[in-house]
């Protein structure tokens, strides 16, 4: 198996495994293997990316067969990334794999080996934030080694050749089936198959990742990134204005037969939590200037043991306003978005994902993300962090993504957007917030979830100082395919989204649906044109004026699209809907929440009888 480097006057150069020098490359049999790279790195792959780099080469082809990347042979990497990477392709380097069979393989052991990524795609040193002009294509990544799924075989390659979306309307891929392997701590949850890490500068050749197949992964394509650690601004600290009580709930026993039932007092909410034992209230008086817990108070317990597990216990929750720590103030996030260029789009298509937690997320803007298979063994009931496809940032640099016709099933959210996390959650703050550490949970998701009541408290926040604070700017979802998900699509925090032409299909086994296309304090945003089935509810306008934006959901159109500020130009596209929920003798096709948006002007503006806080309507 040869890495071989071309450049502008062709091929220059192949390298391979120690032992195989002299070989005849699989890949293109009038080459043979000329160096191990051991002079230019340990592994002979990444040599051949490196010299390619140095010399002034764009291209590094790699022939069929497996690279196994493992503790040994992966590359460090630094914060965040402490668990490294198989490879890394620097600005300038196009990777690609062969469409020959059998294909370029790059796999992980999921029990043995602690991973990011087995791609990064970033610039380093004085390039540091600079990426442009880079690809990966035509490679199979694999989250494991065990013998029937370390070569990808779980996932057939369907968007490798799609032309159209319509080449899939009644030939629908089939579901995977569930694996273990992105699930847990030790396997691959966390681990993504190519990491294209954040680009400051936004001119240059694009970066593009086509023609993949990613399988058994927590992630398969991420553009940018988000953090809860660094600040903007590194003289600002975190003081919550508001703080969380934990008591165990009563529990009430029922007679051998009968389960357990737990209450709460009146105001407190019942709250399953993986807290450890041993562990005691107790809140910092005041934080060091970097977020961390002053010596002497609240000290942690020790980490938990490698594959050691807490179990869930009930407890009664409540959340109050608070001065206790001082004036509420709070921090935004330094982003580390991957900013593109307008002039040269960002390209991500053609590319087969099966059994990930999360498909494609782009934290950043000017990419094209089209013609892709994105596909999980689907859940009725939603997961935490499973989402097929999905957009995030904040203006202006999260601006101008495009989602077009891809196909996503199985997963909890077929499309997402999150423009609510750039604010900074220190460790000092959260046990100031919860008076427990972070390490006092046995299952982190349950930290997320407290994180996020002071992140919610945070939008309230800057819903007074900095109104677009966390907004996406300039999303579309057009003439995709979303089954068998749950909940369809939801806009979040967004300006200017157009979601339009889109088939929204529940397929469910037995159930319907929750909503099939969310709109939650989003505002000027149009929703057109798409065919919505079997859900609860098919469209749902959501907002929390002075909370979770200034506004809510305001100046937003069911049917109608309109393509420019001051809508110069109109136009009508009405959604299908059926399979809706009947509530009170009316189908549930669109509902309004009560207070969506702060505007009375603001289109259509239904009345709410007192006591009324959600309404259907069939249109």
């Amino acid at each position: 198996m040869c890495a071989r480097v071309h450049g502008t006057a062709g091929f220059q150069r192949a390298f391979c495994a120690a032992g195989n020098v002299g070989a005849t490359c699989v890949g293109d049999v009038t080459r043979t293997c000329t160096d191990d790279g051991s002079t230019l790195h340990p592994r002979w792959y990444q040599a051949a990316i490196d010299w390619a780099k140095a010399n002034g080469h764009s291209r590094v082809v790699l022939d069929p067969g497996t690279i196994t990347i493992s503790e040994a042979t992966k590359l460090a990497w630094s914060w965040p990334w402490g668990n490294g990477f198989g490879l890394h392709v620097p600005t300038g380097i196009h990777l690609e794999g062969t469409s020959l069979s059998p294909p370029t393989i790059i796999n992980v052991d999921h029990d043995t080996t602690k991973l990011n990524g087995l791609i990064i795609v970033a610039g380093t040193g004085t390039e540091e934030g600079l990426l442009n002009d880079a690809s990966v294509s035509n490679l199979t990544l694999v989250g494991t080694t065990n013998v029937g799924y370390s070569q990808g075989q779980e996932c057939p390659a369907r968007a490798h050749s799609l032309n159209s979306i319509l080449e899939l309307d009644g030939h629908e891929p089939p579901s995977p089936d569930a694996t273990v392997f992105n699930t847990g701590t030790m396997p691959r949850r966390w681990t993504v198959g190519v990491q294209v890490n954040h680009a400051e500068a936004m001119n240059g050749p694009a970066v593009n990742v086509h023609h993949l197949r990613i399988v058994h992964l927590g992630a398969g394509i991420a553009y940018g990134w988000n953090t809860a650690h660094v600040k903007e601004n590194p003289t600002c600290e975190t003081t919550p204005g508001i703080k969380i009580s934990i008591q165990p709930a009563s529990a009430t026993w029922n007679g051998p037969t009968n389960p357990v039932t737990y209450t709460c007092p009146s105001g407190w909410d019942l709250k399953a939590l993986s807290r450890r034992p041993g562990t005691a209230e107790c809140r910092p008086t005041s934080c060091n200037a970097d977020g961390s817990i002053p010596s002497g108070q609240c000290p942690a317990l020790p980490p938990l043991g490698e594959g050691e597990t807490v179990p869930n216990t009930m407890y009664c929750m409540r959340v109050d306003p608070t001065t206790e720590f001082g004036t509420r103030r709070y921090c935004t996030n330094q982003p580390f978005e991957f900013r593109g260029n307008a002039n040269a789009r960002s390209q991500v298509h053609h590319n087969s994902i099966c059994d990930v937690n999360v498909g494609i997320n782009i934290v950043g803007g000017n990419v094209d993300v089209s013609k892709n298979v994105v596909l999980r063994a689907p859940h009725n009931v939603p997961l935490t962090s499973n989402f097929g496809l999905s957009t995030d940032g904040h203006m202006p640099y999260t601006s101008s993504t495009t989602h077009t016709e891809n196909f996503v099933s199985g997963f909890s959210l077929g499309f997402l957007t999150d423009g609510s996390q750039y604010t900074v959650a220190p460790p000092c703050a959260f046990r100031q917030l919860t008076g427990f550490d972070v390490g006092d949970f046995g299952d982190y998701n349950h930290v997320l979830e407290l994180q996020q009541h002071l992140l919610d408290d945070a939008q309230k926040y800057y819903a007074l100082t900095e109104p677009m604070r966390g907004f996406i700017d300039h999303v579309y979802v057009r003439d995709n395919r979303f089954y068998k998900n749950p909940i369809g699509l939801t806009f979040y925090r967004v300006n200017w989204g157009f979601v339009g032409f889109n088939t929204i299909d529940s397929q469910l086994t037995g159930v319907k649906g929750q909503v099939g296309v969310l709109v939650d304090n989003t505002l000027n945003s149009w929703v057109y044109g798409n065919t919505i089935r079997d859900f609860s509810t098919s469209l749902e306008f959501r907002g929390s004026p002075g909370h979770q934006s200034t506004l809510g959901s305001c100046y937003n159109g069911n049917h109608v699209v309109c393509d420019a500020p001051g809508c110069p130009n109109w136009a009508s596209y009405p959604n299908v809907f059926s399979g809706s929920d009947v509530v009170g003798g009316t189908a549930c096709n669109v509902a309004y929440s009560a207070n969506y948006c702060a505007d009375p002007t603001s289109l259509p503006s239904p009345s709410f009888p007192v006591g009324v806080t959600r309404q259907c309507y069939s249109y």
